[in-house]
């Protein structure tokens, strides 16, 4: 009878370390669900902020959109940081990667708003988004998360599509789209940074952080460059900054609830919300050849979504025999 109950005993143990598994697997996928809806509203927001910025006009100074952009967000985000008890910049150990998502994210976003003056909203936003292959680069090192040579194979496809849309022989669209081709390299770093921040600090501290950085940095350029502002400058400028504030927060949110390999791709429906808001308000819409390179994009970011989503799969059966 005792040796019988001795050899009973591992097979309880095995069982339930089985459905331990099963139960944490279960509760990442819930998880990464979440993230996903985050990341979608996410895009949207943003989809709305580009939008916002092309309709405050040329006039306006780009730092001064920048610096408003990030002036509204502080209001809110301490509200929230107030409101969940944790410290607004955060605590030492996570200063310079706050520091670091900062400054990459301001850059970013000048770059970005540079290349909304001078080029359409969803072929901008499209190549912006290769944010999301750099994520991936980046995460390499930062993240010590491993990346896959089918992915490189996509990310030089996605490449091949920003050259077709860049139209080389064009210098009025080759410019921009140098800059915002930039853009899309800080704003990989500073997702880059947001997902390693997620073990150090709240979504809440990262936002408020970052829009505090932002608009501090820009007063100098902004009070040198001031421009007083129209009624309906400042109506979009304060909708720039609102959609940009929901972006910033559900961006956050969706990388502290997944992994940055997992979710980034959701970010590209910002093309579709873009090309969409664009249509209905001007009417306008990519010519041929950026079409071409937005579709051969978008097709390499569903490749490497489908390459991440089938090596979770193989590693959740691993994990689960």
């Amino acid at each position: 009878m005792m040796k019988k109950q001795i050899n009973e005993i591992p097979e309880t143990g095995s069982a339930s370390t089985t459905e331990d598994t099963v139960a944490q697997i279960d509760r990442g996928e819930k998880e990464k669900m979440r993230a996903i809806v985050y990341m979608l509203i996410s895009a949207f927001c943003f989809a709305l902020m580009s939008i916002s910025v092309k309709l405050a006009g040329n006039e306006v100074p780009i730092f001064e959109k920048v610096f408003f952009r990030n002036f509204f967000s502080i209001f809110f985000a301490y509200y929230i940081v107030r409101k969940n008890k944790v410290r607004p910049l955060g605590n030492m150990k996570s200063l310079p990667l706050l520091v670091g998502r900062s400054i990459c994210g301001v850059v970013g976003v000048v770059t970005m708003f540079y290349a909304l003056e001078r080029m359409d909203v969803a072929t901008a936003s499209t190549i912006q988004k290769l944010s999301q292959f750099w994520v991936l680069i980046f995460a390499v090192f930062l993240l010590k998360e491993k990346i896959r040579t089918s992915q490189i194979v996509y990310m030089l496809m996605a490449l091949a599509g920003v050259f077709i849309v860049s139209k080389p022989s064009a210098p009025e669209v080759l410019i921009p789209t140098i800059v915002v081709f930039l853009s899309s390299i800080f704003a990989g770093l500073a997702y880059t940074f947001v997902s390693k921040l997620r073990t150090y600090e709240e979504p809440a501290t990262v936002v408020f952080f970052f829009s505090f950085f932002s608009t501090v940095v820009m007063i100098v350029p902004t009070v040198l460059n001031f421009k007083w502002l129209t009624p309906r400058e400042f109506f979009f400028l304060l909708m720039t900054g609102l959609s940009a504030m929901g972006g910033q927060v559900f961006l956050t949110s969706a990388y502290h609830h997944a992994k940055a390999s997992e979710v980034s791709i959701y970010a590209y429906a910002n093309i579709i919300f873009s090309a969409v808001l664009a249509l209905f308000i001007w009417g306008t819409y990519p010519d041929l050849l950026s079409t071409v390179g937005i579709i051969i994009i978008v097709g390499a970011s569903y490749l490497n979504y489908k390459d991440v989503k089938n090596a979770s799969a193989v590693d959740e059966a691993n994990a689960i025999s």
